[in-house]
């Protein structure tokens, strides 16, 4: 049995149990008010850090810079000054002092912003450590005594995970977390994207990297090793995607890292917007080639029905002594829908070659002229036009020259009626000298072609780097056909060049 002394010990406990219970709820209240206050506080402190400091570290750069223009320019005018009357001569002596006073005042104000900034962080950090250990010993101890009201205080426990964000351990687990989720998608970005968020987790590691070094980081040894795995997996990351080179890899670079991610940063944004962009420009190129399509789909419909009725004109009248007029005028319609190269309209209108003069009828006339009597090859040179429809655009009429690889006929002809062009112009590799060389070098000067195909399989390095500048100066494509000169690979090679034309287009619409 416990004795009297026992039970008023126990009383006594009880009584100070409810007291402090009482007294608990309102101390955790208010340490979460603090707690909030200093996260704000720390949050802002960080934007300044991010926002101000970059833009106050380059105004001290640039007073450096002016300092050593201006100590150059009064050397400048040490020597000369006897040359320029009293008045210039004051009047130079004024300006340099003037110069002198506008420098030191823009690093002055620099210089104590950037310490302002920097103080205010460390305060503010030091400020929440203390809000947040005050919550944390509270919150474990009204767990304890009165773990109904746990939940009034979810919003807090939640800021008190991510105040982690603002200390050095917490920035190596979310910088890690980070690497983690963002190496799954790694390969979806772009190259640029690839190349900016790469500057940003080893910009972000490197300034961790330095506080440890620095001492200060209060860090335990499982956190330092967590941070020291990060590094080769973003050498990993880069050997994998290879996306450029990164100075900060190396561990000799040394910088203003704080400045070095901001600047990072505004590369990614820069290359999302971009990336954004281009996604936008192949929707929009998607959406004409269907309109596109469905409107060669309509014009088809419309050159099949003129079609049929060209047939009957042929039958009706005894050409070419009467009706060639309607001839003439149902032929345009069918050409309209169906181009010039159909091989039903060049089989119907074979008899009647003599009836197709003047321009309106010259593409008709050559594919007559070029028409293979292999009626399997001319299939395939059909399909294979209209595969490439959506080229001919920038093919049709175009005169070409080709030069590399053995000269062939054939395969010139079916060059010439899968893409349009007015001409083609195939020059052998061996043909190709330097009197050759000179020749093209001055058609190209003079506009005497359209487009430039060099195989680039049969060729050595000297034919592009030889032709290509003159053809960028008059803004003729040269284009480098990879492996063959079939018209797959003659496609491939154009829809390259409209990828990348498309490309600095858009890179002059942001620019603008």
């Amino acid at each position: 049995m416990s004795s009297a002394l026992d039970r008023l010990a126990e009383l006594v406990r009880q009584a100070e149990s409810k007291t402090r219970a009482q007294k608990l709820g309102a101390e955790t209240q208010q340490a979460a008010d603090r707690l909030r206050v200093a996260e704000e506080r720390a949050r802002c402190a960080e934007q300044m850090v991010h926002e101000r400091r970059p833009i106050r570290m380059r105004e001290l750069e640039q007073a450096e810079l002016d300092d050593a223009r201006l100590k150059e320019l009064t050397k400048k005018l040490a020597h000369s000054l006897s040359q320029l009357d009293p008045e210039s001569r004051k009047i130079a002596e004024q300006e340099s002092l003037t110069a002198q006073t506008e420098i030191s005042e823009k690093r002055r104000e620099a210089q104590a912003e950037l310490e302002e900034i920097l103080k205010e962080s460390d305060a503010s950090r030091r400020e929440l450590k203390s809000a947040r250990d005050q919550y944390q010993q509270l919150r474990r101890e009204l767990d304890q005594i009165l773990p109904h009201l746990a939940a009034n205080f979810a919003s807090e426990d939640r800021l008190v995970r991510d105040a982690e964000t603002y200390f050095p351990a917490g920035q190596i687990q979310a910088l890690a977390r980070e690497v983690d989720d963002g190496e799954k998608h790694f390969g979806m970005l772009d190259q640029k994207e690839q190349f900016a968020q790469l500057k940003i987790w080893i910009g972000r590691f490197r300034r961790l990297q330095a506080w440890v070094e620095s001492g200060n980081s209060d860090l335990t040894d499982e956190e330092v090793a967590q941070l020291r795995e990060i590094f080769p997996r973003l050498v990993g990351i880069s050997k994998q995607y290879m996306p450029g080179y990164i100075e900060a890899f190396s561990r000799a670079f040394e910088t203003d890292w704080d400045a070095y991610v901001a600047e990072a940063e505004d590369q990614l944004k820069v290359a999302l917007d971009l990336a954004r962009l281009s996604k936008e420009t192949e929707q929009r190129r998607r959406e004409i080639a269907t309109k596109e399509q469905e409107r060669r789909t309509v014009a088809r419909e419309i050159g099949h029905s003129a079609l049929d009725e060209l047939k009957g004109v042929i039958a009706r009248y005894h050409l070419p002594e009467e009706g060639v007029e309607e001839f003439h005028a149902v032929l345009n319609r069918v050409i309209a829908g169906l181009g010039t190269s159909d091989p039903k309209l060049i089989e119907l209108v074979r008899p009647f070659a003599e009836l197709l003069g003047g321009k309106d009828f010259r593409a008709l006339r050559r594919n007559l002229e070029r028409v293979d009597p292999d009626e399997a090859r001319r299939q395939d040179t059909e399909a294979l036009r209209e595969q490439f429809q959506d080229l001919l655009a920038v093919t049709k009429g175009k005169r070409v020259i080709m030069i590399g690889g053995d000269v062939r006929e054939e395969k010139r002809r079916s060059l010439i009626q899968v893409f349009d062009f007015d001409e083609l112009e195939w020059i052998r590799y061996e043909d190709a000298r330097p009197v050759m060389f000179r020749s093209l070098a001055q058609r190209v000067r003079n506009g005497g072609m359209d487009m430039m195909l060099i195989l680039k399989e049969f060729v050595g390095h000297h034919v592009s780097e030889t032709l290509r500048p003159e053809c960028e100066k008059q803004q003729i494509p040269c284009l480098m056909i990879e492996h063959g000169y079939g018209a797959a690979q003659v496609a491939e090679a154009i829809r390259r060049w409209l990828q990348s034309r498309a490309a600095v287009e858009s890179d002059q619409s942001i620019s603008a």
